[in-house]
């Protein structure tokens, strides 16, 4: 049970299986990195391509066109992370994301994903792969365990999913914004899927049941126990106490070593076992673990044994008084249970076989209580800055200047700044160094954010809220007023500005991913980051006989390809991008497929 030895990859869990290919999906995180939505992104919608290997922006940018429509986030409003570097397509995000306030006062928490993927040719029958998870879409090497389940959607409902498809239909009313038709669609679609699904369950379970709290008043309960451990990186006094009046023992409690710090004595008699991660098992040999978003523990299991059954509980709460007793947080558990003699149980998660070797009892600090940290209060000013911020119905005002774009917040009320010494705001899609002061939020309805190109306009707005040496970057997805029209097509045509850009883009628009491009491996083989390959891809050939190909068996695809000669177009006249011979070869596929359109 639970083997460290066992790992697994997001980017994996996230890829369609052999013969299928990504239809829709909905995900839910407490916070988001924008790259790593990229990256997943790309292994949803382009498989096992080279291109979904590495960051290169033709590839994901082909990855957000297959998306557009079929891929919705709901993450918590006030922790979409402020990401590393500039990428205008970014700006293909936004329509992605939705930003959730939890309706009971505490944060969003939940973190699943509901993919559903198809056999292209086969009687459309659907496959939902479930991801329980306790990492959010972020970018990090911490311990974190998930949970994959598999099913077909039947002819009728199974009881056990109610409350998962319930919590997927209720997410576009949660959002703190009203979104778009087509993703309260979506929210149904798979809601009643999901309803009806049959999960495989993992070997020796026999039993699987869903808990959301958060959304309403109900709660969760772990099952009168015999024996239980704890496993979460963040616990309370509260809520340990009262998991510990629901088992007659509480065999161990494994958390991080400076959370445990904090439990008074009463709670420490609680269980005889205290533990927390080996310092040697929380990094690998030769990693830099400055780029890391968290270090240490952060997977939350509950196990339970109860007669002859072990039930497992795996999801996003921690053992918090905000997430059990308060249920302010909105959270989502999944309980799988089975016979002890076939799942194992408690002593064989500690045991050699399992968590064991990774792990060592915690000793108490012999040192006088430590006074609390001064700096709580200033953490606490920009807090409330950060509420404040996402509270005042800000959105962008954009105006045409020139040839560019003149970008200004405007917001529906003040901004409350008491004791913030600072606040920058940018876009996303360009770099820190443009934030412009908008301090003037406190006071004044509108700030300018400066002058941008066309593919830089973008409704994800960087913040930099400061306060003494504390500071707090977030971004907020706000709606933008007089958004130019051709904006996406500007992204296009910023990525695809060479002929080898366009020949490579036209190569993977025409490629049968599911089974390399059309069986010929070695014709677009990158070797590098550089863009150079292996076959000379960017022969005008290799594109003349995949479009032959496409015509002959897919004609469907050349659509795909008008598009974004389209996209290249601008007032008339193609890009520098579009070569003068394939205008010339593409206009006589052009009139052949009107010939088949008569």
């Amino acid at each position: 049970m639970l083997s460290p030895d066992s790992r697994s990859f997001y980017t994996g869990a996230v890829t369609p299986p052999p013969g299928y290919v990504f239809d829709q999906a909905i995900a839910t995180s407490y916070s988001l990195d924008p790259e790593t939505l990229l990256l997943l992104s790309a292994h949803m919608a382009l498989a096992r391509s080279p291109y979904a290997e590495r960051e290169n922006p033709i590839g994901l940018l082909e990855s957000l066109r297959r998306l557009s429509g079929r891929l919705s986030v709901y993450v918590d409003r006030d922790h979409i992370k402020a990401p590393s570097r500039e990428n205008p397509l970014y700006g293909l995000l936004e329509p992605v994301i939705a930003q959730v306030k939890a309706p009971r006062g505490g944060v969003f928490h939940p973190k699943i994903w509901v993919i559903r993927f198809v056999e292209p040719g086969a009687d459309g029958s659907s496959l939902i792969r479930l991801l329980v998870l306790s990492r959010n879409i972020t970018y990090d090497r911490s311990w974190d365990i998930s949970l994959v389940l598999e099913g077909r959607p039947g002819g009728r409902f199974v009881a056990s999913n109610r409350p998962l498809g319930e919590f997927l239909r209720s997410l576009p009313e949660l959002a703190a914004e009203p979104v778009a038709e087509p993703m309260r669609r979506q929210a149904e679609t798979l809601a009643g899927e999901v309803r009806k699904t049959k999960w495989e369950l993992p070997g020796g379970f026999e039993k699987v049941s869903f808990h959301v709290t958060g959304t309403s008043r109900r709660r969760w309960e772990p099952p009168r126990s015999k024996r239980m451990a704890v496993i979460s990186p963040f616990v309370t006094d509260d809520a340990l106490s009262w998991l510990g009046e629901r088992t007659d023992d509480l065999v161990a409690v494994i958390s991080r070593p400076e959370e445990l710090e904090l439990l008074v004595p009463g709670t420490l008699r609680l269980s005889g076992k205290w533990l927390t991660l080996d310092d040697a098992a929380e990094t690998e040999e030769g990693e830099d673990t400055p780029e890391r978003d968290t270090l240490g523990l952060h997977a939350k299991v509950y196990v339970a044994e109860k007669g002859w059954d072990t039930v497992l509980y795996v999801g996003s709460a921690n053992a918090t008084g905000a997430a059990f007793l308060r249920r302010s947080n909105t959270e989502i558990l999944v309980g799988l249970s089975g016979k002890r003699s076939r799942v194992g149980g408690i002593d064989s998660l500690l045991g050699e076989d399992g968590l064991g070797p990774v792990l060592i009892e915690h000793v108490p600090n012999e040192e006088p209580p430590v006074e609390p940290d001064p700096e709580d209060s200033v953490r606490r000013v920009i807090e409330a800055a950060r509420d404040s911020l996402g509270e005042a119905g800000l959105k962008v005002v954009c105006e045409a200047d020139g040839d560019a774009w003149r970008l200004a917040l405007l917001a529906s009320r003040p901004v409350e700044l008491s004791g913030i010494s600072g606040l920058e705001a940018w876009p996303i899609t360009v770099a820190r160094a443009r934030a412009t002061d908008a301090y003037g939020l406190g006071g004044s309805p509108e700030v300018e954010l400066g002058r941008f190109a066309t593919e830089s306009v973008t409704g994800l707005i960087g913040f930099d809220l400061s306060a003494g040496e504390i500071s707090f970057r977030m971004v907020l997805n706000l709606p933008v007023a007089g958004i130019p029209e051709d904006r996406d097509d500007a992204i296009f045509r910023c990525v695809l500005k060479k002929k080898e850009d366009f020949l490579r883009y036209v190569l993977l628009l025409l490629g049968d991913w599911a089974g390399g491009f059309g069986g010929r491996e070695g014709v677009f083989v990158p070797k590098d980051g550089t863009g150079s390959a292996a076959g000379g891809f960017a022969d005008e050939t290799a594109v003349l006989e995949e479009l032959v190909r496409a015509f002959s068996r897919d004609p469907d695809r050349l659509g795909d390809v008008a598009a974004v000669v389209n996209r290249l177009t601008l007032r008339g006249k193609a890009s520098g991008a579009v070569p003068g011979e394939f205008l010339g070869l593409w206009s006589v596929f052009q009139a052949a497929m009107e010939e088949v359109r008569k």
